[in-house]
């Protein structure tokens, strides 16, 4: 009974990468993206409205570098990918203002979260790949929310690497209209 609630020592779960790891050392100068103009301070990059650039460069140095999003993009890299099939002609304009919409806000909220691209492999298979896995991953979850005959599929890859592919896959939608012979 008593081995009951000790801990199992048996189960072995890798441990996340630290934004220490994953990106280097913080910085300590003030940083600014030559691309997309995010600032960097205080240990995280933000949006350029969130400062004051003309202070910054009378008190000290501004160095002009590539924020993570930008290189990563750069590198033809990405964190998040979504692959969407059998998607019906009637929401594929939906889907996509969807999906351009929910990148928006969260590129709002954070500058570091981008869409990257929306890749049409046919008329019915799109991939999606973003900045970041936590993006694709709620992104996936909203189409579900939206389009209620829809099933997911995630997919981890292995460690280091942070990648997540999803699988979005729609339902086949039943037409109550009956069919015409003519």
């Amino acid at each position: 009974m008593r081995k009951m609630f000790e801990k199992p020592r048996d189960i072995m779960l890798y441990q996340e990468r630290t934004e220490e790891q994953e990106f280097g050392r913080a910085k300590k100068a003030y940083r600014i993206c030559s691309k997309c103009r995010a600032v960097y301070f205080t240990k995280s990059w933000h949006h350029i409205d969130a400062i004051d650039v003309a202070k910054i460069k009378k008190r000290s140095t501004l160095w002009v570098t590539r924020c993570p999003a930008c290189q990563m993009i750069a590198d033809h890299q990405y964190e998040g990918a979504l692959t969407i099939k059998d998607i019906p002609k009637k929401f594929a304009d939906e889907l996509l203002h969807l999906i351009k919409a929910f990148s928006k806000r969260a590129y709002e909220k954070n500058c570091q979260h981008r869409l990257i691209a929306v890749t049409k492999e046919s008329q019915d298979a799109w991939t999606v790949t973003t900045t970041e896995n936590q993006l694709a991953s709620k992104l996936a979850k909203k189409i579900k929310d939206v389009f209620d005959r829809v099933e997911l599929k995630v997919a981890y890859s292995k460690q280091p690497d942070d990648v997540e592919r999803i699988l979005v896959r729609f339902k086949p939608y039943l037409s109550l209209t009956p069919n015409k012979k003519h």
